[in-house]
């Protein structure tokens, strides 16, 4: 079964929270030595890994930080801003406490600053490379992506012409914060070059008027080096099932109903930070937990400072329920003198009813675009259906945010029609009002009547909301593919795709609810409340074979029981119970005929 876990506001984390929330991407992480700036270029005797420049920001005035044209500018200080530890949280580099450096964004955030920023931290000495073919540069940072902020490292060897690095362009917007160290292969520009100047630049591309700039960046323990000759990086994951559909790649699915087991195609991204060419490299894939399998890429010799997407030459079919855990990492034929960027970790889980693309781990939420505020709005993601089956419930993460209490929202389907070439509407829940103890958690929202889909189906499951100011907040998890989340704003014909996207929190349910039954029996038979959904009156009718005791509970989709009826003993004959809708609240709920010993549940919506 999923995991449920508690939602934060995307744009009032507190510290705290900010601490609870999880990346499903792991490095083991190396330490640096705590010495301030060392020039070694005129040293005969170094060696691969050998250091040519390093700086712990212990001494600010090796560091040019000018103000862009907003006024902004990087600082160094021995500790963090209050104010980006509140949304980042505080620096954890190895010499943390004898001074880095941190672009603060959170004053432009909280005020709602529309203009582009772009500030620069700029090494004011250059570094000389002379005589070095292969030049690593490494640091460490602590970083949350967020709005239209770019973090780049810029290199250049003559101090007016300038390499772009843009670095963190695979984290989701709103992304937990990642503490990390970086390495960017410069031999391109620095290599053998006497003077190399090195800076790092913020940007925000034009802000956004509702939530203004992104949260900041921190810079630390900034190490230049001759490339390790063997340095193989491993730059992505993925386990993808459906290739070659609607999806040349595939999807990824993070809870997989077995009746939509399909293979598993794994593969990934690397790239050669080494001086030497990587023979033989390969990405490896080792499964564990539920089930077991180990694959490899076709070997292939990747050039210097080369990246190449690689996958697995097998597939993997899941054969039973529960966890899958996955590692994904990069070797070649020579020994690597670098081994901490080389693994990944993953893992998905094989459920009885459940469907689902998003990893389960808050990282933002989405209220609305901008062209479109106040307005009603869905969003949601793509599915393949690989098997026929229904879909009878979806469940819709929602942040904590206080003003979604009372807000109204509901589900939507939609399938692709291949004839017209677009989305067509298949179904939506009724809608739901939410409460005070849904925020944070995931809202089950059923369909009246499930919904049947079919194999090859493309459909797309859509969590809507009303508009308002502000809006209801959604969910989103991990980054994933491009226009894979699609949405359609008011009045509009035609979905909208998010650029660099995270998945919706959604997970499909896919059973059939509008008659649950935990058995059938000869002597007595419970009819569906009718009319179902119903407002003011519904009716439910139910006959006897033979004398029993009758109980009926009603209980809300949290399990919380709302009403009891007890008839007492009865005997054989047809029975009617009413059912006054004032006395719940709007909503579904499951009724309990309790028959003797025996029991039947079925479900009933309320709408108001």
């Amino acid at each position: 079964m999923r995991k449920v876990y508690l939602f934060a506001a995307a744009l009032t984390l507190s510290a705290s929270a900010s601490a609870q929330l999880e990346t499903t991407r792991e490095y083991q992480h190396i330490s640096l030595p705590e010495t301030g700036p060392r020039m070694l270029a005129g040293d005969n005797d170094r060696a691969p890994g050998d250091p040519i420049y390093s700086d712990n920001f212990s001494t600010p005035a090796n560091w040019a930080t000018p103000a862009d044209g907003n006024g902004n500018a990087w600082t160094i200080a021995n500790s963090t801003p209050a104010d980006v530890v509140t949304y980042v949280g505080a620096m954890a580099s190895t010499t943390a406490s004898n001074g880095h450096a941190t672009y603060n964004g959170i004053s432009d955030l909280l005020n709602a600053t529309v203009t582009a920023s772009d500030a620069t931290l700029q090494l004011i000495a250059p570094i000389n490379c002379a005589g070095i073919n292969f030049v690593t540069l490494e640091f460490q940072q602590r970083y949350r992506a967020f709005n239209q902020d770019q973090t780049i490292v810029e290199v250049s060897n003559n101090g007016s012409d300038w390499t772009q690095y843009e670095i963190n362009t695979q984290l989701a917007t709103n992304a937990p914060a990642i503490q990390e160290i970086h390495r960017i292969n410069i031999s391109a520009v620095a290599g053998n070059q006497a003077t190399v100047y090195v800076r790092f630049r913020w940007q925000e591309l034009g802000g956004d008027p509702q939530f203004g700039s992104g949260y900041g960046w921190c810079i630390d323990d900034l190490n230049v080096f001759e490339s390790w000759d063997y340095d193989q990086q491993i730059t992505g994951n993925y386990f993808r099932s459906g290739i070659g559909l609607s999806y040349p790649a595939g999807l990824e699915y993070y809870l997989i109903p077995d009746e939509q087991i399909v293979p598993i195609q794994f593969s990934g991204s690397t790239q050669n930070l080494g001086a030497q060419i990587q023979t033989n490299a390969k990405l490896n894939v080792d499964v564990t937990g539920a089930g077991t399998y180990s694959g490899t890429s076709t070997p292939a010799n990747l050039a210097l400072a080369a990246t190449d997407s690689v996958g697995t030459t097998t597939t993997f079919t899941p054969s039973a329920m529960g966890v899958y855990n996955v590692s994904y990492y990069v070797d070649c034929d020579q020994t690597e003198e670098v081994t901490d960027n080389d693994t990944i970790y993953d893992a998905f889980e094989v459920t009885d009813y459940e469907y689902a693309r998003d990893n389960g781990i808050l990282t933002s939420s989405i209220g609305n675009v901008t062209s479109n505020t106040g307005s009603p709005l869905t969003i949601g993601n793509v599915f393949n259906v690989f098997t026929d089956g229904v879909i009878g419930k979806v469940s819709i993460g929602i942040t904590t945010t206080a003003t979604n209490e009372g807000q109204i929202m509901y589900c939507q389907i939609m399938r692709f029609d291949i004839g017209l070439g677009e989305y067509v509407y298949v179904d939506q829940t009724p809608d739901y009002t939410v409460t005070a103890g849904d925020l944070g958690n995931y809202v089950d929202l059923f369909f009246t009547n499930a919904v049947d889909v079919f194999a090859d189906d493309d459909i797309l499951v859509l969590a809507g909301h009303y508009g308002g100011s502000p809006e209801l907040r959604f969910g989103l998890a991990q980054g994933t593919d491009e226009q894979t989340v699609l949405g359609f704003t008011s009045g509009a014909t035609a979905p909208f795709f998010l650029s660099s996207p995270s998945a919706v929190m959604m997970t499909l349910d896919m059973r059939d609810f509008a008659s649950i039954e935990d058995e059938t029996y000869s002597n007595f038979s419970i009819g569906q409340n009718v009319p179902n959904p119903f407002d003011a009156n519904s009716v439910i009718n139910y006959t006897l074979e033979e004398g029993a005791a009758v109980s009926v509970q009603f209980v809300d989709v949290t399990g919380k029981v709302v009403k009891t009826m007890n008839q007492g003993n009865q005997a054989a004959g047809t029975y009617q119970i009413n059912i006054n809708g004032n006395e719940f609240a709007e909503g579904a709920y499951f009724y309990t005929f309790t028959v003797g010993e025996n029991q039947i549940t079925k479900r009933m919506v309320v709408t108001k």
